[in-house]
């Protein structure tokens, strides 16, 4: 399932929020990279989290390029 935010952007309901720091209150899919990768790297608490939405965007970047040598 999906809602819109108020800048019109689709979103899952399900996506998981930050809640500290300079990024609390946005969705996970939303923090920049460099971010994520500090999560893991100092072993924070909620690293998974951090790890879980790396891998999502490492995938979404391989089956792009996928797709586009198929055609």
């Amino acid at each position: 399932m999906t809602t819109t935010d108020h800048q019109g952007h689709t979103m899952e309901i399900n996506q998981p929020i930050c809640d500290f720091g300079l990024h609390s209150g946005e969705p996970y899919c939303k923090l920049p990279a460099s971010f994520l990768n500090w999560m893991v790297a100092t072993g924070h608490a909620k690293q998974a989290l951090a790890k879980d939405e790396l891998t999502r965007r490492h995938n979404a970047v391989c089956d792009s390029r996928m797709k586009s040598k198929v055609q």
